[in-house]
């Protein structure tokens, strides 16, 4: 039986765990023997339980879960990050975990190389003697829950986001969806950042429903993204859009959003900041020439990338026309400096928006109607806008705070490893 075979032919479900039976039987019982003891060890009294978490980077894993590890530490936990290492590994060794390298193929489509990347988890989860295991995103999920069901380890898949691609129908997509289905068959629990998201993996019949539990968001610290105490020094309305620049990140929508704005506020200042990475290496980047272009005729003052806090805090009101998010976390930050949002109506972004209370909702796709409620707040009061800013940092502490996440971590942990 060739290794391709029982994980990326198969017809039925059943015939899928059949196929997954022989492939455990016959490419592993060299390391655990035949007729051995197939129980993980029993850890001794007091000692710690060792949670594993597995991300594409390690940057990712410090911006969105640095304060979840440092507060697992403190609890008692031992903390093990597996992902491709970049200079925020050093951040997080600062917070108390260990860090293990690996390389992640993100894009990567070769099936062999996937089956390599189950193979090394498989091995890291059995030298680290992980408890428990959480991956986050696609390919950590997909590879990373099938590796801790041989290391006997216990799986729990986070989708941090589904993604614009995958909403579209499409042979790549049908395939990613047969991959999901057959590795969550594995998973104790799979959390979703938002109901939509949910909805849309039942609908398509690739996860258990008992499985199933919505995260609200993966938190934010709402002691760190806080409003400053300086007040601004000019009165000019700045409109500051975060992301990387991605056509699905609605680039294009702000671009001439702010083309329109202009051109009928000529007597006002009224300026449109981006900050973020262009130019990319993704099939839905921005060219840079595009971006150039919006600059150089004065319409857009793209920033290059950087500190967002000092810039979130010069701004007046934060704009994410994206298509999709898992729950977005540059919405959370500027909610939670007091800022206004205007963000598209999407699965992602409405969550974290009050339409009317603490900004505004657009339709995805429209420029004009984008353009719409960037006049509306632009028409605001001085004071309505602050009291805008205000409800949203309420809803960022009542509704997405860390603390609550971490809550709901230290809870799933008794849950399972108890």
């Amino acid at each position: 039986m060739s290794f391709v075979e029982p994980l990326f032919h198969f017809d039925t479900q059943s015939d899928c765990r059949e196929r997954f039976n022989d492939f455990i039987e016959n490419c592993w019982c060299s390391s655990f023997g035949k007729g051995g003891n197939n129980m993980k060890e029993r850890k001794g009294i007091g000692e710690k339980k060792r949670v594993g978490m597995v991300v594409n980077e390690t940057w990712n894993m410090y911006n969105f879960r640095g304060g979840l590890i440092k507060k697992l530490i403190l609890e008692g936990y031992e903390v093990v990050v597996i992902a491709s290492t970049d200079k925020f590994a050093e951040k997080l060794r600062n917070l108390g975990a260990k860090v293990v390298d690996i390389e992640i193929n993100s894009k990567g489509t070769d099936p062999i190389e996937d089956l390599k990347l189950i193979l090394t988890l498989h091995n890291i989860y059995k030298k680290e003697k992980l408890d428990i295991v959480f991956n986050y995103t696609e390919k950590p999920i997909i590879c990373g829950t099938i590796a801790a069901k041989l290391a006997k380890v216990i799986p729990i898949a986070v989708t941090t986001g589904l993604g614009y691609g995958f909403i579209k129908e499409g042979k790549a997509t049908n395939v990613v969806e047969k991959l999901y289905k057959f590795s969550l068959e594995f998973a104790k629990e799979v959390w979703f950042l938002n109901e939509n998201d949910k909805k849309i993996f039942l609908e398509r019949k690739l996860v258990d429903s008992n499985k199933t539990f919505v995260l609200n968001g993966e938190g934010i610290d709402t002691d760190h993204f806080k409003p400053l105490k300086e007040t601004r020094s000019d009165c000019k309305i700045k409109f500051l859009m975060i992301a990387r620049a991605l056509w699905d990140k609605g680039v294009k929508e702000y671009c001439e959003a702010a083309e329109i704005i202009k051109s009928k506020h000529r007597d006002k200042e009224i300026e449109f900041l981006f900050l973020g990475g262009v130019g990319l290496p993704n099939p839905l980047a921005v060219p840079r020439e595009y971006m150039e272009k919006y600059h150089n005729e004065g319409t857009i003052n793209y920033l290059g990338v950087g500190d967002v806090t000092p810039v979130i805090e010069g701004s007046s009101c934060f704009v994410l026309p994206s298509y999709r998010e898992g729950i977005s976390r540059v919405i959370m930050e500027n909610a939670s400096m007091g800022k206004p949002v205007i963000a598209a109506d999407v699965p992602g972004c409405r969550e974290l928006v009050d339409d009317g209370k603490t900004g505004y909702l657009c339709t995805p796709g429209e420029s004009k109607d984008l353009a719409q409620k960037l006049e509306w707040f632009i028409n605001l009061s001085e004071e309505r806008r602050e009291k805008a800013g205000k409800l949203g940092r309420q809803k960022m502490i009542d509704e997405f705070s860390e603390n609550m996440v971490v809550g709901v971590y230290l809870d799933k942990l008794k849950k399972w490893l108890n």
